[in-house]
């Protein structure tokens, strides 16, 4: 008998705990979307964001091989090393995550042991803005 009492009595709070679950259940359930708490949404930056880096690409429209050279501003000179790159006629170039900033470029063509300045002069390169170059005859 006292073992009947006891199976009774667990039944019995199993029934009250599990009605218990479906009420908050339902209470969930019936609650607006716009009451619940919005969750710790944090937005998510892209790596050039964080990095504060850009792409960028030179494409040689020309009949001759042309070197480009990029000068990192740092306060009011420019650094010694240069980033350089040579692009073949009818080509293209990528110069990857570029730190932001202003650089000096310089576009030159070598022809022999002859270098002739193109284009040289300033730009400002920002981060995540990928640009493509495109080198002309005209310029």
């Amino acid at each position: 008998m006292v073992v009947s009492m006891q199976a009774q009595n667990n039944i019995t709070s199993n029934i009250i705990e599990g009605s218990k679950t479906l009420v908050e259940l339902v209470r969930v359930i019936k609650t607006p979307r716009s009451n619940m708490g919005q969750a710790n949404i944090t937005e998510k930056k892209d790596s050039c964001a964080i990095k504060a880096v850009s792409d960028m690409y030179f494409r040689n429209a020309m009949a001759n091989p042309v070197i480009v050279s990029l000068y990192r501003r740092n306060g009011n000179a420019y650094e010694t090393i240069a980033i350089s790159v040579k692009i073949l006629p009818k080509n293209q170039e990528a110069l990857f995550e570029l730190r932001a900033g202003i650089y000096k470029m310089k576009i030159e063509t070598e022809t022999g042991e002859v270098r002739k300045v193109l284009r040289e002069g300033e730009m400002k390169i920002n981060a995540c803005e990928n640009t493509l170059k495109e080198i002309k005859d005209n310029e």
